[in-house]
């Protein structure tokens, strides 16, 4: 329980440095692309990837923002207690949701609506990742006690 409240501050600063402050600027092929919310789910990551322009950058950019939500739902479970799953997706959502507002409002970053799929996705991977532990677990107890 311990590494989960420690680990907890560093994942956030991480998380707030990433987002914020990372140096993500867009590529010369996006130049003509004004720094607005992107609404569109899709349609940037799908135009570069099939263009040829910045594919492994669009992996980079998928995988990071599943991948650091992840824990994110971790923390909410173990550190927080929110024990219903609907709450964690709800809340990695707002959260997400809130990043993408602040970016907007403040100019740094690039407000997207895709990072908001993907963290949320992020988050929905770390529920099924509590449930598969906690089912292992509950597997383990029961041989355990037979």
């Amino acid at each position: 329980m311990w590494f989960w409240i420690c680990s907890c501050p560093p994942y956030l600063i991480t998380l707030f440095y990433v987002v914020f402050f990372s140096g993500r600027r867009p590529s010369p092929s996006l130049s003509s692309h004004s720094i607005r919310p992107r609404l569109e789910p899709f349609t940037l990551k799908w135009y570069l990837y099939t263009h040829g322009q910045n594919v492994s950058s669009v992996y980079l950019d998928v995988v990071g923002n599943v991948f650091m939500f992840v824990p994110f739902a971790l923390f909410l479970y173990i550190v927080f207690g929110v024990r219903r799953f609907d709450f964690i997706l709800f809340f990695g959502f707002l959260f997400s949701l809130a990043i993408e507002v602040t970016q907007y409002i403040t100019g740094v970053g690039f407000p997207d609506i895709d990072d908001v799929i993907f963290n949320t996705f992020g988050v929905l991977l770390g529920v099924i990742i509590i449930k598969g532990v906690r089912q292992t677990i509950t597997i383990a107890d029961i041989h355990k006690n037979s």
